[in-house]
């Protein structure tokens, strides 16, 4: 049985905690970690008991970004853009606030994790970094690049309460 990537708890007032486990692996971001994200949010969509979404790490680092061991491994491609792909998705049209509470550092896909998320509290163990450009990769969302221009320029290493539109109706968010 394969142990579970994340942790999650709901706390009391609606708050519910969802804590990357694998801090073996600095919190590194698998395909099973996406898969597990995706279900966790996707279940607490419509639960009117839970309000908002704190994501956290376990151990010393909020992420170390995407598990690289996978990209060695091309007959997980296509499994691992998909997930990809949905996990972005699905943390950025999340109906309800999600905080990043950035316990460590957040490298990479940790990066662009937190950028994802509606509001960004970050400890002062925090640190932010974006290997993209030695990778040849581009940032996951225009959001993202957004913030991985600014930190590569050294003005910004993550936009920390930015306000930023969404798909959602009746969101408390939206400026009036």
């Amino acid at each position: 049985m394969t142990e579970q990537a994340i942790r999650t708890r709901v706390l009391e007032g609606g708050v519910a905690l969802l804590t990357l486990s694998r801090p073996g692996k600095r919190n590194a971001i698998s395909i099973e970690m996406r898969r597990e994200i995706s279900a966790c949010l996707a279940s607490w969509g419509d639960d009117a008991a839970i309000g908002a979404v704190v994501l956290t790490g376990d151990g010393a680092a909020f992420s170390a970004g995407f598990d690289l061991d996978e990209f060695k491994q091309p007959e997980r491609f296509d499994e691992l853009f998909e997930t990809s792909t949905r996990y972005h998705r699905d943390v950025w049209a999340f109906p309800k606030p999600v905080v990043a509470a950035v316990n460590g550092p957040a490298m990479g896909g940790g990066f662009d994790l937190a950028t994802l998320c509606d509001l960004r509290v970050a400890s002062t163990r925090a640190t932010f970094g974006h290997p993209r450009s030695s990778l040849a990769l581009r940032p996951c969302t225009r959001r993202c690049a957004t913030s991985w221009a600014r930190a590569s320029r050294g003005t910004c290493a993550l936009p920390v309460g930015e306000w930023a539109p969404r798909r959602r109706s009746g969101s408390a968010s939206s400026p009036k």
